[in-house]
């Protein structure tokens, strides 16, 4: 069993815990603010800075339930452990 750790948007907050509880991996969800979605550079500095607080022995992976969104998920980048994003243009695509 993997420990993961998602990274979403409150507006995917049901949807996340859904996948989650049905998940055979342990997935700890972190949620951002929709609000930051005004705000792509902050969104961008909240999703690295969430990112950069995973240590090395936190989990498996960081999964990234967001879409590119106004180009905020572009150049994020994990230096621990495996950074996991879909291809997906914005969260409603989700």
């Amino acid at each position: 069993m993997k420990k993961l750790i998602a990274l979403t948007c409150s507006a995917l907050a049901r949807s996340i815990y859904s996948a989650a509880a049905s998940s055979p991996n342990t997935v700890m969800v972190r949620l951002f603010d929709q609000g930051l979605h005004n705000t792509p550079k902050n969104l961008r500095a909240a999703l690295q800075a969430g990112i950069d607080a995973v240590q090395p022995d936190d989990c498996d992976a960081v999964l990234l339930a967001y879409g590119i969104c106004g180009t905020s998920a572009l150049g994020l980048v994990a230096r621990h452990v495996p950074l996991v994003m879909p291809r997906a243009h914005d969260c409603i695509t989700l």
